[in-house]
């Protein structure tokens, strides 16, 4: 029987719902791993100010995470959370086991987002299978969901950015403007931007969309006209933030200036060929999928032109997300101005997933290719999902691994080695109200540290046991997954992390 394309959408859908689902597998690992995780803790004392009404203080804290007071104020739901499960549970705030409200407030952003890419994809695909299509894609990618098990503010980021780029497409295809909602989205979207500044591209790209999707001669004064209350709605944002930092004695726009500066981790010379690094190195065939796609895309986008046709919205889309991408890779290829790092292309990622699908539409318009080209690619993408996500879930923590030690073990002394001068201990903040039930004389934790910036081979240094240790837990060190080596380590660390592979081990001593 041939499946029609009603049932195809339901195999889809399916699809969509199972990898999502599978995600919740990651839950409970990794809670605060990265010292920018650290920028979560002012959330935490946000609340504890405005229950005592120190509204002075809890505007400083509000902007105490560099330049992202709107992530701040965010995570004070999953915060309040996890406040009131430590509470309940006997357990510290930050430990590990006591990161489920805030993985759960993660997996619910990140269900919002796929549900707002599939409303983009299917405006502008105008096809629910080719729509579903790019939205699997988009689930099957490690930079989707890379960053689900930790405290960072892609993701409410891309939520808000992503849901006021979807309103720009309607109101710029059905020509509903209005000044109130010209502010209001200008204003929603400058509060995606302080909620993460370097999505600032994604931030400019709705704007120009804004100005000039569906452009004519005839509009070109209402969109100007309108384009000045969008900016006008982003000002008042701007200026609201900057009153409550005042508040606090602080200065938002201060702190912006200050860490537009600090994007400089990594390698200039790897500015335009980052992408397809983290594609092939990082996807692996999902990524190649992307890569085809993208260049399917650029072919049939320049035929399109070639004979004449009209340029459409998902032209418009790529063609100005391709723009901004040459401009920041060349201010940084050729002024050593900015880098790329993965969760920086998180903000482009869905556009991938939705040209790819339209290039691949296109080239099977054939009503049998149509059913066949999707269903075999997203039969490939899920498999890969599927190997990439068990190689994820085998990799360690140091900070789990410590907390599972408070937890567990009563011991007389901690001994902490890093097999690489470039690491730092992680025992910060990390006291346990557990009782544990095991006892030992001496334990040794190695490698519980965090690992920056590796850069000299030569400071490894093994560490070797004594007699009387026993080897109790050994796990594959984190970074050595690909996707966090592309998060501001440079091409030669990549390759030391590669060298070293690095593991977590317990030992204790009778």
């Amino acid at each position: 029987m041939q499946l029609s394309e009603k049932h195809i959408s339901k195999i889809l859908l399916i699809a969509i719902v199972l990898v999502t689902l599978a995600k919740l597998s990651l839950i409970g690992e990794g809670f605060m791993t990265f010292p920018d995780e650290a920028r979560y803790m002012p959330s935490g004392k946000v609340l504890e100010n405005l229950a005592h009404f120190d509204i002075k203080e809890a505007a400083a804290n509000l902007n105490k995470t560099q330049g992202r007071p709107g992530e701040t104020l965010i995570k004070t739901i999953p915060s309040a959370l996890q406040y009131a499960s430590a509470e309940l549970f006997s357990m510290e705030t930050y430990e590990s086991a006591n990161s489920y409200p805030l993985f759960l407030f993660n997996f619910t952003v990140y269900c919002l987002i796929l549900l707002q890419l599939y409303n983009i994809a299917k405006l502008l695909l105008k096809d629910k299978v080719l729509a579903l299509f790019s939205v699997l894609l988009y689930c099957c990618l490690i930079n989707g969901y890379i960053y689900i098990r930790h405290t960072l503010p892609y993701d409410c980021s891309l939520l808000v950015m992503s849901y006021v780029l979807l309103q720009v497409l309607k109101t710029t295809k059905n020509n509903t403007f209005s000044t109130k909602k010209m502010l209001l989205l200008g204003s929603i979207a400058f509060f995606g931007y302080v909620v993460y500044p370097g999505y600032v591209l994604l931030f400019g790209l709705v704007f120009i969309i804004l100005i000039t999707n569906k452009l004519t001669k005839s509009n070109l004064l209402q969109r100007i006209k309108y384009g000045m209350f969008y900016t006008a709605g982003s000002i008042i944002c701007l200026l609201l933030f900057e009153l409550i930092a005042r508040i606090g004695d602080t200065s938002y726009i201060q702190d912006s200036i200050t860490l537009s500066k600090t994007i400089t981790q990594g390698n200039f010379e790897e500015g335009f060929s980052f992408l397809f690094k983290y594609l092939y190195n990082v996807e692996s065939v999902n990524g190649i999928i992307i890569s085809i796609g993208l260049l399917l895309f650029v072919g049939i986008l320049i035929y399109n032109v070639f004979i004449g046709r009209k340029v459409t919205d998902i032209h418009l889309l790529f063609i100005v997300t391709a723009i901004l991408f040459l401009l920041y890779a060349s201010n940084g290829y050729f002024f050593h101005k900015m880098i790329w790092y993965g969760r920086l292309l998180h903000q482009f990622f869905f556009v991938l997933t939705i040209i790819t699908a339209y290039a691949f539409g296109y080239i099977s318009q054939n009503i049998s290719y149509k059913k066949i080209v999707p269903s075999s690619i997203s039969g490939i993408a899920i498999v890969t999902f599927i190997i990439n996500l068990i190689e994820y879930k085998s990799y360690a923590y140091p900070k789990d691994i410590v907390w599972e030690i408070e937890k567990t073990t009563s011991y007389n002394n901690l001994k902490e080695a890093c097999e690489h001068s470039d690491g730092w201990s992680v025992m910060d903040y990390i006291h346990s109200k557990h009782q544990p039930v095991t006892t030992a004389d001496t334990i040794v934790l190695v490698n519980g540290c965090y690992f920056y910036p590796l850069e000299d081979i030569e400071s490894y240094n093994p560490y070797i046991t004594n007699k009387n240790e026993k080897l109790i837990l050994a796990k594959p060190y984190f970074i050595n997954f690909k996707a966090y080596q592309y998060e501001g380590y440079t091409i030669k660390a990549r390759q030391n992390i590669d060298s070293l592979q690095l593991k977590i081990k317990v030992y204790t001593t009778k």
